[in-house]
């Protein structure tokens, strides 16, 4: 089963339990759901949940994003020292620490109610990511169709418009409530928008090239 699968499982879980108004408008729902569910153990329970939670969370940004960041280095898109890598472990250090403090910056001077929203809007930026991905494997496909490849997508280009339609329809349906849509597309725009100056800067002042000039393969 997907995890979107286990997501709404959980989701009709707790509707067994909870009303609807208490899920939209508790900032910890896992933690009413487990009190719910487990009464007194439930502290216990949604500590666990939260300590995974804390340790997938360092697994998929603090590990996989520096080497993103890393990769971006080498190739002289990002700053050289992103590349630095401890002789011991191999691991890109500077970078690790580097996305360390900006999460630790967000969540020691946010409220968790902002930090919901950075949440939202931090997903909002991975399907536009992902979106991206799907329409420069459409631009490869078509502009070089005979470039050796070791995976082909089936029924080109079905999945990757599918992928780019589904994304985009959840990216402008991800608000929570109506309150919160227009925060949190300004606090994902604003930061987008923030990254994209620095990109074009980058590119135009450090690597001198043109902002949509193709790299050859």
């Amino acid at each position: 089963m997907c995890y979107a699968g286990y997501i709404y499982l959980l989701y009709l879980g707790a509707s067994k339990y909870l009303t609807p108004e208490t899920l939209i408008g508790t900032p910890i729902p896992y933690l009413d759901y487990a009190n719910a569910v487990f009464g007194k153990a439930g502290l216990l329970f949604a500590t666990v949940m939260a300590i995974a939670a804390t340790c997938s969370t360092v697994n998929t940004v603090l590990a996989s994003v520096s080497r993103m960041l890393q990769g971006m280095a080498e190739n002289g898109q990002s700053f050289p020292q992103l590349k630095i890598t401890s002789k011991r472990f191999g691991t890109p250090w500077v970078a690790i620490v580097f996305m360390s403090l900006m999460v630790s910056i967000f969540m020691i001077t946010m409220s968790i109610d902002f930090i919901i929203v950075l949440v939202i809007s931090a997903s909002t930026s991975w399907l536009l990511a992902y979106i991206i991905a799907h329409v420069d494997v459409i631009v490869l496909r078509i502009r070089y169709p005979e470039l050796p490849r070791p995976y082909k997508s089936p029924f080109f280009p079905v999945p990757q418009l599918l992928g780019v339609i589904g994304m985009g329809y959840v990216a402008f349906n991800n608000s929570p409530t109506p309150e919160l849509t227009q925060q949190i597309y300004l606090t994902a725009g604003s930061i987008l928008l923030v990254i994209s100056i620095i990109a074009i800067l980058w590119i135009k002042l450090y690597m001198k090239k043109g902002l949509f000039t193709p790299e050859k393969l």
